[in-house]
């Protein structure tokens, strides 16, 4: 498989465990993709299917172990508003 049909498969194959979980009304968080995704795979007849959820187990824990080491703050209020800050406690998206 080229390079591009792999990436294309993991993105399905997220998209599927994404799908399951709104469907099923569950939260979607980094840690239940990556379980929904184990289940996925561990239920899989196709090995290409099999290996992308686990490229894509990869990717999730790539992304969230790079931006656990961000200087970016997420701060949420009670109305469900997400807030994102700098060390220098200017909002991330604020353009001067």
């Amino acid at each position: 498989m080229n390079r591009d049909t792999v990436q294309k498969l993991t993105d399905i194959m997220m998209g599927e465990a994404v799908l399951s979980l709104l469907h099923d009304g569950s939260t979607v968080s980094a840690s239940v993709l990556i379980t929904r995704l184990h289940m996925l795979a561990a239920n899989e007849q196709s090995e290409a299917r099999r290996q992308a959820c686990e490229w894509a187990i990869a990717e999730i824990r790539n992304s969230h172990n790079a931006s656990s080491n961000s200087d970016t703050q997420q701060v949420h209020n009670g109305e469900n508003v997400h807030y994102l800050f700098n060390h220098d406690d200017t909002p991330e998206d604020d353009k001067h």
